[in-house]
């Protein structure tokens, strides 16, 4: 009988600790860490080239077909879809310039955009604030959203966006230092990386110059020297690398272009957002919202045009405050502008059309102890990698859009046994221990 008494006191004073403890260690105490890294404008065919590390990781990891992204095929709503595992109309980071049309207020420029406490804290939840919020260290560099306080959180540690853009030129593999400082000093559990390129000279030399294919190969040396760092710092077995990107992208022409005040009336329209990639979106004066609709709707056969209620459902984009009463995008390849201005200029080559078409595709990669070898996925989903990432670090992971289903097959047969059990499974185990001795 004592012994019975005893034994119960033992399990009440664990599952007290347990209560106390385990919030923070079933996170900080997990053995698997992720670095996880955006590259930017990475197409899921590599634009043709044999990339000597990203072959590696298919040898050694997984490698999805590609990687479904979400409408529109920008930087900030893909970014942060893939941060938040919810498509843009949930997150509200609906466009890479922040904008209200009620005050008529924009941002001047993406890097601004990155400021806007409001474009990003409207009830969606990133990673790292899953990640602090249930106990550990989340550590994000120059990455979309982490700026900004949400939901009260910041980053444990952050390498900011700055204004000007400067903060881009931090080599790749000093972000990768950073990122394994924190991991290896700090405890870190993730960390959240974006590298500009290849995007930023797909803009200025299109895809299938010299100078775009040398930033892929610079993106591929910078993964080269990760691995190589985990290898000599021992952290083969410990983290896992996830590397994603955001979008395509296809070349144009400059004499490919719409011009929408060829069509309407500028005194027509009382809040416009264009003249930033191949998308509009515009609402009307008074009065004036079929004349325009209807006047743009037959305009040209590279747009398409349509009001906010009738854009299609696969888009996972209309149903928000923030996008307005018409919209509209031209096909891949053209250019879409108001009108012709001095100062205009027409990017070799570009972004953000409709998420259906292969030029659109991104990439997926991911190696580490929780992952499958040289494993072949099928294509993949952008609002998936939230949820992966929480899975993997024994996150309880906000409401999202994402789908186990779909990633579940990645996972090497063994992951789940070495998945460090939450509060609540530990607290429920020592209840059903404590019950059989009373």
């Amino acid at each position: 009988m004592a012994g019975r008494y005893v034994c119960k006191i033992i399990l009440i004073v664990c599952w007290v600790v347990c209560c106390i403890d385990v919030d923070a260690a079933s996170v900080t105490n997990n053995k698997e860490k992720i670095i996880f890294i955006l590259t930017d404008g990475l197409r899921w065919d590599r634009f043709g080239q044999d990339l000597p590390n990203f072959i590696k990781m298919e040898q050694n990891g997984v490698k999805a077909d590609w990687l479904n992204g979400v409408f529109m095929t920008m930087t900030i709503p893909s970014t942060f879809s893939i941060a938040t595992g919810l498509y843009p109309e949930s997150h509200g980071a609906i466009h890479n310039l922040f904008f209200n049309a009620t005050s008529g207020e924009k941002s001047p420029s993406f890097m601004a955009t990155m400021n806007y406490t409001e474009w990003f804290d409207a009830g969606a939840e990133p990673i790292w604030v899953t990640t602090i919020s249930q106990g550990g260290k989340a550590g994000t560099i120059l990455y979309t959203g982490s700026n900004v306080p949400i939901k009260g959180v910041e980053p444990t540690k952050n390498i900011p966006i700055d204004l000007s853009g400067s903060c881009f030129s931090l080599p790749m593999n000093e972000r990768i230092d950073n990122a394994l400082s924190w991991i290896t000093s700090q405890d870190f559990d993730i960390v959240v990386i974006y590298f500009n390129l290849p995007d930023f000279n797909l803009h200025s030399y299109g895809t299938e110059d010299q100078r775009t294919f040398d930033t892929l190969y610079e993106v591929d040396d910078a993964i080269g020297y990760l691995f190589q760092r985990l290898e000599e710092d021992d952290l083969t077995d410990t983290v896992n690398v996830i590397i994603a990107s955001d979008h395509g992208h296809i070349n144009s022409e400059v004499g490919k272009h719409v011009l929408l005040y060829d069509y309407i009336n500028v005194t027509d329209v009382d809040f416009i957002i264009a003249d930033y990639g191949p998308c509009f979106q515009l609402n009307a004066v008074d009065g004036k919202l079929d004349q325009v609709y209807m006047a743009l709707k037959n305009a040209h056969p590279a747009l398409t045009v349509y009001k906010k209620d009738e854009l299609p459902e696969r888009y996972h984009y209309g149903n928000n405050e923030r996008v307005l009463d018409i919209f509209g995008c031209v096909d891949p390849g053209w250019h879409l502008h108001t009108a012709i201005q001095g100062n205009d200029t027409f990017l070799i080559s570009d972004h953000g059309y409709d998420n259906q078409w292969m030029v659109m595709k991104s990439s997926f990669y991911a190696q580490g102890p929780h992952f499958k070898k040289n494993y072949r996925a099928e294509p993949s989903q952008q609002v998936d990698i939230y949820s992966m990432m929480c899975e993997i670090l024994s996150l309880d992971p906000a409401p999202n859009n994402g789908s186990r289903k779909r990633y579940a097959d990645m996972f090497a047969s063994d992951a789940a046994n070495r998945m460090v059990p939450t509060r609540v499974q530990i607290s429920l185990l020592l209840i059903f221990v404590m019950a059989i001795f009373m």
